[in-house]
């Protein structure tokens, strides 16, 4: 009994041992990443920038924008120095105008008292009528406006910083990325007959969001991929496939910003006939080879989350199409049909 408890004893210590060398190498993996994160760069990527290089830029893009707001202050200063300059211009010419006018007005004035003081009849007469015709030109022309100031002391400029203030609370960062290659879940692939499962991820840790995925199938003869799904899920059926045939299948996400690389390649056979199985459990063998050609393969047995196939066949030959006769009834289709029972039209189905 001993030896069988200290055989049991030393097997969970091997296990244990193996989590604990992997923790090691977590913890490690954990240090390098504080170290990229504050000094440098990510071993597995020469474009990431590091954070002194990213406070950098960021300090750049600031003052660059700064320069740019003084710049459009010294505009607009030289303009509120124009218009001031202007007003004051047009002041001091209508001054200098009434100044003269009322020159004019006190010397009339001036000889025409002198006139009046005259005591001779007839020369008096003689120039009363133009002097009187005078006067009253001289009062009309004092009464169009001239005593009116042709300027405000006020500026009539008012600021208007408000869409510029509301773009500064608006400024922010934006994804400038593509998401990170996704990952094909080999635990969730499966065929069964002549169809195909497939389920995909993110990475963990993923900071790039992803705003769909091209899943790409080839012809079951080692011919060119075609997309055969595009769209937000992270899982979909593939019907209609070749039976006895091997397939491969490959995934990309996408966002604004443009594709990511396609995930490992994953290799999946078709039956060799009609399994008249029951349909919530199959068999599958599934190949993961990664662009170096390394292979590893694994049997899966699930239980396979299906929708309504589309049984016609993938291939460049247009056959005769098979009805949907379960949830699609009175319907002719081929296609995908995703995990959330949308049937997706490839181009080359």
């Amino acid at each position: 009994m001993w030896k069988l408890h200290k055989s049991q004893l030393s097997q969970a210590l091997n296990g244990l041992s193996d989590r604990a060398k992997e923790a090691k190498e977590f913890l490690v993996q954990l240090r390098n990443m504080v170290q990229q994160i504050q000094v440098g760069r990510p071993a597995s990527s020469t474009d990431n920038e590091n954070s002194v290089e990213f406070e950098a830029c960021l300090v750049a893009q600031c003052d660059a924008l700064i320069d740019a707001l003084n710049r459009r202050k010294a505009q607009l200063l030289a303009r509120v120095n124009k218009e001031h300059e202007h007003k004051l211009k047009v002041v001091r010419d209508q001054i200098a105008h009434c100044t003269m006018k009322l020159r004019q007005t006190t010397g009339l004035m001036e000889y025409c008292l002198e006139v009046i003081k005259e005591n001779d009849p007839s020369g008096f007469l003689q120039i009363s009528d133009a002097l009187i015709r005078r006067v009253h030109l001289t009062e009309d022309q004092w009464g169009k406006g001239t005593l009116t100031p042709r300027m405000t002391t006020d500026f009539d400029l008012t600021l208007d910083n408000t869409p510029l203030l509301q773009s500064i609370h608006q400024l922010d960062f934006v994804q400038m990325k593509v998401p990170a290659t996704p990952m094909l879940q080999l635990e969730e692939c499966c065929t069964r007959n002549n169809s195909a499962t497939l389920s995909w991820k993110q990475p963990p840790l993923s900071a790039v969001q992803a705003e769909g995925y091209i899943l790409e199938l080839d012809d079951g003869n080692g011919g060119q991929f075609r997309e055969v799904y595009v769209g937000k899920e992270t899982m979909c059926t593939v019907d209609g496939l070749h039976f006895n045939s091997t397939y491969s299948a490959r995934v990309k996400a996408f966002n604004k910003s443009g594709v990511s690389q396609y995930s490992k390649i994953l290799v999946l056979q078709t039956s060799e006939v009609e399994s008249m199985q029951h349909p919530s459990h199959d068999t599958a063998s599934i190949h993961s080879e990664s662009p170096a050609e390394e292979t590893e393969s694994i049997v899966a047995h699930r239980r396979v989350r299906r929708a309504t196939p589309s049984p016609s066949r993938f291939d460049d030959t247009l056959l005769p199409l098979v009805p949907l006769s379960r949830r699609l009834s009175n319907r002719w289709c081929r296609g995908v049909v995703t995990n959330s029972g949308n049937l997706y039209h490839p181009p080359g189905l």
